[in-house]
Order: structure tokens, then sequence, then C-alpha cells
């Protein structure tokens, strides 16, 4: 057994050293074909064609010829780039906090995908990727009119660490003090789990998230100010086409 196992060995050296084709050229007009190892005080170490390493003393050798360097194997493909048309729906769960009596207009917000983002396909971004935000308007009730109102659109996707831009509808909501509270792209409870369950392709699966996260979603207003705790889910669609790499 262990004489197949060394023969096994001599064949594989053999084969590398046929392949990397270096020479040795000793001073008594023997050349040498195989593979360099490496060189020491005690000489060459020299893969010779029988596959057996030996070293051979720096005063018997002539020179040493290296053969070509191996090509490094190709880069693997580039992910293909997938266009997410306009009107592709978004859903996203806020990491931030938002409230018209501290919000102002121009304040970035961070937020997560809630589910895959896919267009063609191929998905493009995981559940839990971060997007950025920024408040469009806010006004409260106690210095603008009387109504408080507050208005979002997504700004940007981080893909592979760089933020890349988008453009997204506006998301507002008013407080009770206008006679009516607005929320148009605001998801709670079943509306949450319809959207859910179109984009996952399972409806029932999308009626119990939004069972379990309509508490949360439709805790939106306090009194006249509109408040969008962290963790609540929201929905924005986008109004212009982007170009994102596939996920491999």
């Amino acid at each position: 057994m262990k004489s197949k196992v060394l023969m096994f060995c001599v064949i594989c050296i053999g084969l590398a050293s046929a392949a990397s084709a270096d020479t040795l050229h000793l001073k008594n007009g023997q050349i040498i074909s195989g593979t360099f190892l490496g060189r020491s005080t005690a000489g060459v170490q020299f893969v010779g064609p029988d596959g057996m390493s030996q070293i051979y003393p720096a005063a018997e050798v002539e020179s040493l010829d290296f053969g070509p360097v191996p090509p490094p194997p190709p880069p693997a493909p580039a992910p293909p780039q997938v266009t997410v048309p306009a009107g592709t729906v978004i859903l996203v769960r806020t990491i931030d906090g938002l409230d018209t009596n501290t919000a102002y207009t121009g304040q970035l917000f961070s937020a997560t995908l809630s589910t895959n983002l896919a267009a063609n396909g191929f998905v493009v971004a995981n559940s839990g990727t971060t997007v950025y935000g920024q408040v469009v308007e806010a006004n409260s009730a106690g210095r603008a009119k009387g109504k408080s109102e507050l208005k979002l659109q997504l700004t940007q996707i981080v893909i592979n660490g760089a933020a890349i831009p988008i453009m997204t509808d506006v998301y507002d909501t008013e407080g009770k003090s206008s006679g009516k509270r607005t929320a148009r792209r605001l998801l709670g409870g079943a509306g949450l789990g319809a959207a859910v369950g179109a984009i996952a392709g399972n409806a029932a699966m999308g009626a119990a998230i939004g069972a379990a996260s309509g508490a949360v979603a439709s805790g939106v207003q306090k009194g006249d100010q509109v408040q969008i705790p962290s963790e609540t889910q929201l929905s924005f669609t986008l109004q212009q086409p982007v170009v994102l790499p596939a996920l491999r």
C-alpha cells in the first residue's frame, strides 16, 4: 500500500516538473529538466524528471533556467447587471424613529429591506439590505398652520458596500388636526401582509407577517403629532429605473 502511495506522489511531482519545465545546468555538462524547489547553503534543491528531489552543491551548478510562469486562473465572471424598473415596490422597515416634533426637512434616516428586491428573475438585494432616505417635508402642529405633516422619500440603497442613488415616490402622512389622517403608503396588518405576500409569492405567509407587525405599523400617530417609530413597515415605489448587479 505504501509503495502505491509513494508511486502516486512521484507521478504527481513528475507531472508538476514537466509543466514548470525549469532547467538545471551542471558544470559537468549535464542538463536536468524538472522543478526548482529552493536554494540554501547546502546548494540547489531540484526535482528531476524521475520525481525525486535532490540537492546539488552550488559549486557544481553552472546555471538555472526557469520555465514560464503558469497564467493565473481566469477571474470569475461578473454578475449580470439587472435593471429594476420604475414601478417596483420596495418594502422597508425603519431603523430610525421620526417625529414631527423634532424632524426637519432634509433630515436623513435609515431603514432595511423587509423582503428581497428582485427584477427579471434575479435577486439584486436581500432582505435586511440597508437603504437610506430623506425627510422631504416636516411640519409640526405647533409651528405650521395647526397641522402636522411628514413626507419621506428613499434616496439610496447599499449594494456591496456602495450607496447607489435611487428615486422613489413620496410617502406622506398628516396629523389629526388636519381633519383626516392620510397614510397613503403606510402598511400595517392585512395591508402589509398582502404586499409582502405578493412579493414573496405566498399570500398566506404575507398575512401572517402582516398580523405580527400590524401593531407596530399602525402606531404612527400620537395626538396632533405624526410619529414613525423604529421598526415601522413602509412601502415606496421606484419612480426611475435603477441598474443593480445580480447576487451571485
